[in-house]
């Protein structure tokens, strides 16, 4: 972990941030790890949960404090940029895939009051940040693992002194048959991040990602019957219907900052992507006999751009900043019968036609002060406005024109204040905040009607957190209490062949406590612990309609139910021993889970479980040879990984992966 992190583009101590926040730097990021997702890294981070479901055409479930939990695929409720690029959409969709673990020196994780300068879906933040130095060189490294999966990646660090142009180049490639049957997947990505300084009050930074996800197999869920009978098989709807999921995505950034004068700096930052998407779904043949029906083959064609604007003044006692971000997103969706005649898995007719618009503005207010000696406050405030619209261009006999439109305004607001004490400091911090529902959130209505699902009105929360964090040498401890009420808070309605419809919840309630542990206790040993206790649950009762097994069926939410898809305790703890040279270590990790329930209505539950991984690595961190050896899930227990919540055939259940052995080998230029 660091001492610094970032506020509005400007370096704070962390002894001066009033919130609960942690920073994982590039080594941990990569010694000994495999570089695939951030579920490696970010169970480390308290008051975070991360859980892969094994198939990588679904993404991550990221959650913080509980957001994020209702996500089918992609990651909701969390804000993620990487190097200055929104990597979550004007919608609030994120997508976990684009942030490149090769490329990356830190992440700064933010929970609660204070992730929620981020503006919409701010329930917690993931950035990450380049930091180009005086290093120059090359690497390559590749790892293969007993089950077939492998991975190579080479990185180019270099620089045109004569020009002021530094750079860093970033390719990777990965693959495996998939730890389930049908479950293949392959993913490059490309990266790069280059930085010109034509004098030293000025800095232009060019930002660019590419990942090609060809034809990825989609394992589905299991139910609680097909898990019991075999935790690593695959659901016979996914041999049958071969649905798959072929990605590609590429976005860019550009960002200028100058420092006219000593105390005043403003900057100005352009945005823009592209993400395609063509997914076969498991949907049975007779389900698409609906005139309403949009198929079982999904093909969108995404384009985002942004811009963001700010002035920023400050002095030695503390600074002021005012901004502007405006993003826009355009969404051709189609839909098509994955039949043709009796051949399934197969795009055939046209049954969805319909373009898609969002746009966004905001305005942006974020001021930090030292009061005293000892005491520093921090707050900010985000306005914003959006608008989605839908044009329907897909008009037949029984299916009308389903267009429609919807506008937001809200706020969030977020204060903090910290005391300083000897070793560490006091700190607590209250926010309100917001979430809209995104384009998939509003595409579906649960009653299976026509038209949009416009009845889906923004989440609302209040979140208050108090906290303490103490270091002294070699040693680390940080402890948090929250609460966080929430109004109307969106949760998944019913999720049925791939397609997830979303409904308003009545009031929510979290309250948790997060505690992370860091100690180095000689010159070989130290370890980590970062442990969470939340009890999430629905504190109103509350109704919805859900179309399904062909009749509408009204689903009753009890009030004190749990929140489906959050463990109620989950924990990573990590031993680890070095030579006094540091170029042999070796580490074991533990990470634990409670239950987690799979619906609102709490029927069923995933069991908790516990994995343990060792570890070893070998080669000096800088330069030269270096190898590495891992086995994950140890004891080769039979976990889920991950649950599809309120999935609506009954297929929660997300396999994680069985004892699996890595061998990796690496090389830096000096």
């Amino acid at each position: 972990m660091l001492d610094t992190i970032t506020v509005t583009g400007q370096r704070l101590p962390l002894s001066s941030f009033p919130g609960a926040v942690d920073v994982v730097d590039g080594e941990t990021l990569r010694v000994g790890q495999r570089r695939v997702n951030l579920s490696e890294s970010l169970s480390r981070v308290p008051g975070f949960t991360v859980r892969d479901r094994g198939n990588f055409a679904q993404d991550l479930q990221v959650q913080s404090r509980g957001f994020g939990a209702r996500s089918t695929f992609g990651i909701r409720g969390i804000r993620l940029v990487a190097d200055g690029i929104p990597l979550t959409a004007a919608d609030g969709q994120s997508q976990a895939a684009g942030f490149g673990l090769d490329m990356l020196d830190r992440i700064e994780v933010l929970r609660g009051p204070l992730a929620l300068q981020y503006g919409n879906a701010s329930g917690g933040a993931i950035v990450g940040y380049t930091d180009l130095n005086e290093d120059e060189g090359l690497g390559a490294d590749i790892w293969v693992d007993d089950r077939g999966a492998r991975r190579a990646a080479a990185r180019w660090d270099g620089a045109h002194r004569a020009s002021d142009w530094r750079w860093r180049l970033v390719g990777s490639h990965f693959g495996t048959p998939g730890e389930r049957p049908h479950a293949a997947a392959e993913r490059s990505q490309g990266l790069v991040h280059g930085e010109w300084k034509p004098d030293p009050s000025s800095r232009l930074r060019l930002t660019a990602n590419s990942l090609m996800q060809p034809w990825t197999e989609d394992p589905l869920g299991l139910t609680r019957a097909q898990w019991s009978a075999d935790p690593h098989g695959g659901a016979p709807a996914a041999e049958a219907f071969h649905t798959r999921k072929r990605i590609s995505n590429h976005q860019f950034g550009l960002r200028w900052d100058h420092e006219p004068t000593a105390d005043r700096a403003w900057w100005v930052a352009v945005n823009g992507g592209a993400r395609g998407i063509e997914q076969f779904l498991a949907i049975p043949v007779a389900a698409q006999a609906s005139s309403t029906s949009a198929g079982g083959v999904v093909d969108v064609d995404r384009r985002e751009r942004g811009l963001e604007a700010g002035q920023r003044w400050h002095d030695a006692r503390g600074s002021l900043s005012i901004g502007v971000e405006l993003a826009m997103l355009t969404e051709a969706r189609r839909g098509y019968e994955n039949f043709i005649g009796e051949a399934v898995g197969i795009r055939g007719r046209l049954r969805r036609d319909e373009d898609n618009h969002v746009a966004s503005q905001s305005a942006f207010l974020v001021g930090e002060q030292a009061l005293g000696n000892r005491w520093h406050a921090l707050g900010g405030v985000r306005h914003v406005r959006s608008r989605f619209e839908s044009r329907d261009e897909f008009l037949a006999p029984g299916n009308g024109d389903d267009s429609g439109s919807a506008r937001y305004a809200e706020s969030a607001l977020s204060m903090g204040i910290a005391r300083r004490f000897d070793r560490g400091e006091w700190f607590a911090g209250y926010g309100r905040g917001f979430e809209t529902p995104t384009v998939a959130e509003l595409s579906y209505r649960p009653d299976g009607g026509t038209g949009l699902n416009l009845g889906l009105r923004p989440s609302a929360t209040r979140s208050l957190e108090a906290g303490m964090r103490w270091r002294s040498e070699g040693r680390r401890l940080g402890v948090t209490a929250y609460r966080i009420e929430g109004r109307d808070e969106i949760v998944a309605a019913a999720s049925l062949g791939g397609r997830a419809s979303f409904a308003n919840a009545g009031s929510t309630r979290r309250e948790g406590l997060e505690l992370g542990v860091e100690r180095t206790w000689s010159p070989h040993w130290r370890y980590t612990v970062a442990a969470n206790w939340l009890r999430a649950r629905f504190t109103q009762g509350f109704a919805y309609q859900v179309f399904s097994g062909g009749a509408l069926q009204t689903r009753q939410v009890a009030a004190g139910n749990r929140m489906p898809g959050v463990p109620k305790a989950d924990a990573f703890v990590e031993v680890a021993w070095n030579s006094l040279d540091e170029r042999i270590g070796i580490a074991m990790e533990l990470r634990a889970s409670d239950r987690v329930f799979v619906d609102d209505r709490n029927s069923d539950a995933a069991p908790g479980h516990a994995l343990m991984a060792l570890r070893g690595t070998w080669g000096p961190s800088a330069s030269g040879w270096q190898a590495f050896a891992r086995i994950d899930n140890l004891l080769d227990r039979n976990v889920v990984g991950s649950v599809i919540v309120n999935e609506g055939s009954g297929r929660f259940f997300e396999p994680g992966q069985g004892r699996t052995v890595t061998l990796g080998l690496g090389w830096r230029s000096p």
